[in-house]
């Protein structure tokens, strides 16, 4: 009994040694698995700000090539000299200072002293630093820095650009830096210095702060670490609970089996029939565990990579759980809103009707859905467009969950595209269609209440000698301020629109008669009299105003157009540049 004891105690031992090297192989797989894919995480956020700063940094570069390509085009430009603009004395030019001939003195602005006045402009207004610089400069001032030098030399090795986040006084900054070859025009001034076309000249680096990218950055890596790690406790921890339980059974079952070995000739059938459905049952319970663990992965990728916000609340509407969509349409981090009633969200623009409805469609539906406006954290208005379902339980309502998608652009967009399907594109005013339809409303009104109005119809004289003479983009300026004088003629209730061309139409809308009618077309006349002051020249331009009293009980909308258009052609044909009722023909 001895030996068999010794014999059972070293199994025994040699056993409970196995599962163990069972439980350090799973952590160390399971750690070597998440290790991994933290890692590759970690390398694609870091390419992704790395791709941002490069696209950043080379968009300012080809604007300021851009800039500088232009200036080179045309020989440089010339500025009126003040204090802040002084001449380059590093440009070396027979024509580099003017004086015009109302005495005014000039100077000339090569690309690289345009260059110098747009990175001081960007270093003032967005804190981001230019500058041109090169391995043989002519300015000491654009000497470069090691870090450029290095830069210039891998240029000259072959390198298309240079990109590095650095640590600064101010903080972290990302440097980005892009060669500047020789150009056809740079030639007039660079050829003398031995340069040739497409030589490297030198390169201009671009410092931009990299605080806000770099938080951001080191947001999603500690978020991807805590979301791996817990990943890692639950696969391993669940697997490692698994070992356990089966070297639970396996110890059972052996216990059973050395019990019981005198009766291994009649309970054999019966044992291995229990075996089987041991067996049976923990692969039932493994596999029921991997289906928990699917699919809460699942729930978990779905409720935190949706693009529309999710909340869930519970019965007595306490916020319990939102997802990162939320906390980015409000603003608020899930720390500030969790155990808070969604009303803290409200934007005041709903009365209580509003709340009233929603609430009584989810105690009868269930379901509530709508445009919704709620605040942000910052205090920005936003509408939304919200579902709101019911959770209903056993013993009731459980809770509820709120899905929300912010349609705020959306809806700036239609209000876009209505404004410009009803106005027209030059002028801003009103176009025909929406013309027509007050003009309709107007006579309507008019009617019902026993009112008078007045439409008229001003059409341009002389406008073709303009677009002739100044050209059209003269005549699209003239007509933007004719728009603008017709409007100061009027009051804010009354309509100003642009029929097309150079014709305008105008309602006056509650007039006390003629007279105060013929003061505003003869302030019409006047005002399209006075010489327009354009960017091109001076023009001179009148106006011919046919003017119909309303309503007629005889006559709709279009019979009063009919009316003022026949006004209107009595005064082309006559005088011009005058106005004439259609009552007084």
């Amino acid at each position: 009994m001895d030996h068999e004891t010794g014999v059972v105690s070293s199994s025994a031992s040699s056993d409970q040694a196995h599962p163990l090297r069972r439980v350090w192989l799973v952590y160390l797989c399971a750690a070597l698995l998440f290790g991994a894919l933290f890692a590759l995480e970690w390398r694609l956020i870091n390419d992704t700000v790395a791709a941002i700063a490069r696209e950043r940094g080379a968009a300012l570069f080809s604007l300021i090539e851009t800039t500088r390509e232009w200036n080179a085009e045309h020989g440089g430009v010339y500025v009126p000299l003040d204090d802040k603009t002084q001449p380059n004395p590093y440009l070396r030019h027979p024509a580099r200072d003017l004086e015009t001939v109302d005495g005014r003195r000039l100077t000339m602005i090569n690309p690289a002293f345009m260059t110098r006045q747009i990175a001081d402009l960007a270093a003032r207004v967005d804190g981001i630093q230019l500058h041109i610089t090169s391995l043989d400069p002519i300015r000491p001032a654009n000497q470069p820095d090691p870090w450029e030098a290095q830069a210039l030399q891998r240029f000259e090795a072959g390198e298309a650009e240079v990109l590095a986040l650095i640590d600064m006084a101010g903080g972290a900054a990302h440097r980005y830096m892009a060669p500047l070859f020789v150009r056809e025009p740079c030639l007039s001034c660079h050829a003398e210095q031995g340069y040739a076309l497409g030589d490297i000249r030198g390169g201009i680096s671009v410092t931009m702060p990299a605080d806000v990218l770099v938080a951001r950055r080191d947001e999603l890596l500690l978020r991807a670490a805590a979301l791996y790690l817990v990943a890692f406790a639950l696969t391993a921890g669940l697997m490692h609970g698994l070992l356990r339980l089966n070297a639970r059974h396996v110890r059972v079952v052996r216990r059973i089996n050395a019990e019981q070995e005198q009766l291994i000739a009649t309970r054999t059938r019966e044992l291995a029939e229990a075996n089987r459905k041991l067996v049976s049952e923990v692969a039932l319970h493994q596999r029921s565990e991997r289906q928990l663990a699917a699919s809460e992965a699942r729930y978990r990728a779905i409720f935190e990579s949706a693009a529309e916000g999710i909340m869930f609340t519970d019965a007595a509407s306490r916020i319990v759980q939102v997802n990162t969509a939320f906390c980015e349409i409000t603003g608020y981090s899930k720390a500030e809103v969790l155990g808070r009633s969604p009303a803290f969200l409200g934007s005041g623009r709903h009365d209580a009707a509003f709340f009233a409805d929603m609430y009584a469609a989810l105690a009868q539906q269930g379901l509530w859905q709508g445009e919704i406006w709620n605040r942000r954290k910052d205090g920005d208005l936003y509408v939304q467009w919200m579902s709101v379902t019911r959770i209903a339980g056993a013993e009731g309502v459980v809770g509820y969950v709120a899905t929300m998608t912010d349609i705020t652009s959306r809806k700036k967009a239609e209000e876009r595209l209505r404004f410009r399907a009803d106005h027209d594109a030059l002028t801003g005013l009103p176009n025909r269609n929406l013309f027509d339809d007050r003009l309709r409303t107007a006579t309507v009104k008019a009617r019902r209440h026993g009112d008078r109005f007045a439409l008229m119809l001003v059409d341009l004289d002389r406008f073709k000698s303009v677009n002739d003479r100044l050209g059209h983009l003269a005549g699209d300026a003239l007509l933007v301020e004719v728009g603008q004088r017709l409007q100061a003629c009027v009051r804010a209730s009354d309509t100003v629109a642009r029929l097309g061309g150079d014709e305008f139409a105008v309602v006056l809308e509650e007039v006390d008669g003629p007279d105060a009618v013929r003061e505003v077309a003869a302030r019409i006349c006047a005002d399209m009299a006075r010489p327009f002051e354009l960017a091109e020249g001076q023009a001179q331009i009148g106006a011919s105003v046919g003017v119909v009293l309303g309503p007629d009980d005889a006559a709709n909308a279009t019979e009063l157009m009919r009316r003022a258009d026949a006004a209107l052609y009595a005064v082309k044909k006559g005088t011009r540049g005058a106005f004439r009722f259609y009552e007084e023909m």
